[in-house]
């Protein structure tokens, strides 16, 4: 029968086992984290794949464990108080060196298989990638790629994406990659009927037509500060967030829109209304992070899709330009 010294014992070695209760571990560190980078927790909640109620419990109990609030919370904002900062300091100083180890290690398969995110816009995934991705799959059956439309560009640093197929002038130096494409764009609206299509000016299309646009205050991209510097609101039938909805606008005969010509060739309903607008012009980049570049899985897709991506990109731009304006 076990005494009472001994059953003391047994319990103070089982509990020197356990962590304290007050020391926070590294996933603590990464949701306070993820809700300082967005605000809120409506919105972390969606990065951490967590629910409300989940998030909030974990975030008071990583509050009672330091005994003081990391966040202000004013009309639904959360602002990080001076304990907050100090422990977004320290998990922004750990992240990079978590994630390349989960990286390297991740990376050391035998043969291509895994989970890849791919991240592009929505007009690329819906018009360029499909025949591209059914050549990728009969090769590498066991990479499944999980697609991500997003107007913004993701984080490849902060690994919201393993790859990302990007519409941009330049990409930052530290990312690896390849340049595909050169994407021209125009302005363009519905066909009707068989008339021959002449080309305008900006300045009349202005004057002539009702347009599709982007939001209001949307200033990040290049194609928003075009169409805002020279459409006048008053000229805006209806505004959208991104090329794929200005098409399906366009296509119901809402208006005209700014879209990529590569789309002209697979779309006859589509008439376009200007040439190439050379300002416009923008490379099309297939990039990833540094530390991922070496994983299997991740070489043999950017192997398979840069040639393809880019034959899909220029053999739709080079039907365009054999078949000229009718």
């Amino acid at each position: 029968m076990q005494t009472q010294r001994e059953s003391k014992e047994t319990t103070a070695d089982a509990a020197s086992l356990s962590p304290p209760r007050s020391r926070l571990a590294w996933t603590d560190f990464h949701t306070v984290l993820t809700i300082a980078r967005h605000g809120s927790v409506a919105k972390a909640c969606v990065a951490l794949g967590m629910t409300h109620s989940t998030l909030l419990r974990r975030l008071d109990l990583v509050e009672s464990r330091l005994k003081t609030r990391l966040f202000d919370r004013v009309r639904g904002r959360y602002t990080l108080t001076q304990a907050g900062e100090q422990i977004v300091d320290a998990a922004s100083a750990f992240e990079p060196v978590a994630l390349a180890a989960e990286t390297r290690v991740r990376g050391q398969d035998l043969r291509p298989r895994g989970n890849v995110r791919v991240a592009a816009a929505s007009i690329v995934i819906e018009h360029l990638l499909p025949g591209v991705l059914v050549q990728f799959a009969s090769s590498f059956p066991e990479v499944r790629i999980e697609l991500t439309a997003s107007r913004e560009h993701v984080s490849l640093s902060r690994r919201e994406a393993d790859v990302a197929i990007r519409v941009a002038d330049r990409i930052p130096d530290w990312l690896v990659g390849r340049k595909l494409a050169d994407l021209r764009f125009k302005i363009y609206g519905r066909r009707q009927g068989r008339a021959k299509t002449t080309l305008h000016s900006i300045a009349d299309l202005v004057a002539q037509q009702r347009w599709i646009s982007f939001e209001r205050d949307a200033r990040e991209l290049k194609f928003d500060r075009w169409l805002a510097a020279r459409v006048p609101d008053a000229c805006v039938a209806l505004r959208v967030d991104n090329f794929g909805h200005a098409l399906t606008m366009v296509q119901a005969g809402l208006g005209i829109a700014l879209l990529p010509a590569f789309l002209e060739s697979r779309l006859p309903e589509l008439r376009a209304l200007t040439a190439p607008i050379d300002e416009l012009q923008t490379p099309l980049w297939l990039i990833t992070h540094p530390e991922s570049k070496d994983t299997m899985r991740i070489r043999v897709l950017l192997r398979a899709f840069g040639p393809a991506l880019a034959h899909a990109a220029q053999a739709a731009q080079a039907a365009q330009d054999a078949s000229g304006t009718d």
